[in-house]
């Protein structure tokens, strides 16, 4: 088995962080081959005390604000040959490493994005989470280079990556994509999509905080889109992976899912132009 390190950035996760760090203990993948780093980045909260109850997670401290300094901090410390990401929010899937360790085993592939699925029971999530996995899906299996993203709650990548191409920039939002995009140009059939690599996030608990989100990235993006650029597929793409996730399900459901994707566009839109 490869070692793998988990990296976890802790922010004021107080809520969430036990479920997150019991997911990550009870992985089954032999613990020997496993460490846990979980960087706090100034909580003001318990969410270091209830890190230290358990001994095999290694916690480090990072002043600098910001998720992927603390994420940095991470991988300088952290020993592992491949590096996993997750959230404090998040509860990885028992065979979570397990399933990065076997899509790693192609040693082409240097970073590997998982399934995300929403762990509230919200009907629209479950549409939602079902079109953004089938987005991801359709821009790696199809190498949409010029639209590739990244999102560090469920990723994985190859230490020797970061040798080559340099730590996550410490940006508010997007460090992950723009990471990719420089290792895309270089190796553009280096990332891979594993739809068995999943987590579940715990913090989004309906429609309109996914849409409040939508925006806040929206307006992150246009902050860094001076270090590198993220296409938007086309609008004849999305309705192709549209048609495909409503095709499953109740007419009903399909309405429902034009309805939020419509207003997902709106403000992304409305976000970009702040």
């Amino acid at each position: 088995m490869v070692r793998i390190s988990v990296i976890v950035p802790v922010f004021n996760a107080s809520t969430w962080i036990d479920r997150c760090i019991q997911g990550l203990l009870h992985q089954d993948y032999d613990p020997a081959r496993y460490e846990i780093v979980m960087v706090d980045n100034n909580s003001s909260d318990d969410s270091a005390a209830k890190i230290r109850r358990h001994e095999r997670i290694r916690l480090l401290q990072e002043r600098e604000q910001g998720s992927y300094a603390a994420r940095n901090l991470g991988i300088r410390e952290s020993s592992g040959e491949l590096l996993a990401f997750t959230d404090a929010d998040c509860v990885p899937s028992p065979d979570w490493l397990k399933t990065i360790g076997a899509a790693m085993a192609n040693l082409q592939t240097k970073v590997v994005l998982g399934a995300r699925d929403f762990a509230s029971s919200s009907r629209a999530l479950r549409l939602i989470s079902a079109y953004e996995n089938a987005r991801v899906q359709y821009i790696f299996t199809n190498r949409r280079r010029s639209s590739y993203f990244a999102f560090t709650n469920n990723m994985a990548v190859r230490r020797t990556a970061f040798d080559r191409y340099g730590f996550f920039h410490e940006v508010a939002r997007g460090g992950d994509t723009l990471f990719l995009q420089a290792l895309a140009q270089s190796e553009p059939d280096a990332a891979e999509w594993s739809p068995d690599m999943r987590v579940h996030h715990l913090e989004l608990r309906g429609a309109w905080a996914y849409l409040k989100k939508n925006f806040i990235y929206a307006r992150a993006r246009q902050q860094t889109k001076h270090m590198g650029r993220c296409e938007v597929l086309n609008p004849r793409e999305c309705l192709d992976i549209f048609r495909s996730v409503s095709s499953r399900r109740s007419p009903w459901d399909a309405i429902t899912l034009a309805l939020l994707l419509f207003t997902g566009r709106l403000t992304w839109t409305a976000g970009s132009l702040l």
